[in-house]
């Protein structure tokens, strides 16, 4: 029955016009998904390579080059620029610290870690968070694992969208005190104490951390401040414990413009005479970190 004042409508019409509404509400609900689904996860990305790669070119415009679009699947030779074989890139373990809260973390986030599989050397690391709190924030850890070669972290770098790569120091603090990223002294797989969240150097809107387990003193190779190393059962080089780079960052900062970075590696240098180098090893307070 029609309203009184209002004329009656065709039953044709009304389904005509039902039908227009019901296909507007469907389309406007697929639009508010499909644009919800399109919104791409933030995504860190990490270049880890060896050392030597890093020296192989000599500056940083060469290298940045290289690790944009020189990755080849084929043999590349000292004397090459521009160009990194695939088999060079250093495996790390990457991670997200599941108790971050000493160490200055907040919230939950899931991750997924993608290895460079083109001509880049980024390996990219798309994170999902799991909680939407304002202050909420990321804590990676990149190595820490136990590995015969490429345990040390010798350069990092930061790649800045829109800028050249630029080298961090790295302070050393059981050396000389100076300026850079912290590397600090920690027994392997201990967790840290929580002044270390008061340790990071930010840079470019990541806050950084290095960890390295401290070796008093190395005889035959074989020797640590933990105790007897494992080492592997035939020839190739005793396991060694990697260093731990912490990457903090908020998640406010989450986006296209977050920094990459970049890390080399090297392998430790082990000494059989503990008294080969200058100064003494044995004379110094705190132990040397190589």
């Amino acid at each position: 029955m029609a309203h009184e004042g209002f004329p009656a409508m065709p039953i044709t019409m009304r389904r005509v016009a039902g039908l227009g509404l019901l296909g507007t509400m469907v389309l406007g609900t697929g639009a508010a998904v499909s644009s919800h689904a399109q919104a791409p996860a933030p995504v860190v990305r990490v270049a880890l390579l060896p050392q030597w790669v890093i020296q192989q070119h000599r500056s940083l415009p060469a290298l940045g080059e290289a690790i944009e679009g020189g990755v080849v699947d084929r043999t590349v030779f000292a004397w090459q620029r521009g160009v990194i074989q695939r088999q060079a890139l250093v495996p790390k373990p990457i991670r997200v610290v599941p108790d971050p809260a000493p160490l200055g973390g907040r919230g939950r986030f899931d991750i997924t870690v993608r290895p460079p599989t083109g001509r880049a050397a980024w390996t990219e690391i798309e994170v999902q968070r799991a909680t939407a709190g304002p202050d909420d924030v990321l804590l990676l850890e990149i190595g820490g694992e136990r590995n015969t070669i490429t345990q040390v972290l010798e350069t990092l770098l930061i790649a800045e969208p829109g800028r050249p790569l630029a080298e961090i120091p790295l302070a050393r603090p059981a050396l000389v005190p100076g300026a850079g990223v912290p590397v600090v002294a920690s027994t392997f797989e201990a967790p840290l104490p929580p002044a270390m969240a008061q340790r990071f150097r930010q840079e470019a809107g990541l806050d950084l951390l290095v960890v390295r387990p401290p070796l008093w003193d190395v005889r035959n190779g074989d020797i640590t401040s933990s105790g007897r190393a494992d080492t592997v059962p035939f020839s190739g080089g005793d396991w060694r414990e990697g260093d731990r780079v912490f990457l903090r960052i908020p998640a406010a900062k989450l986006g296209p413009g977050v920094a990459g970075i970049v890390l080399g590696w090297k392998d430790r240098t082990l000494q059989n005479d503990p008294n080969a180098e200058f100064p003494r090893r044995s004379s110094l307070p705190l132990p040397v970190i190589r």
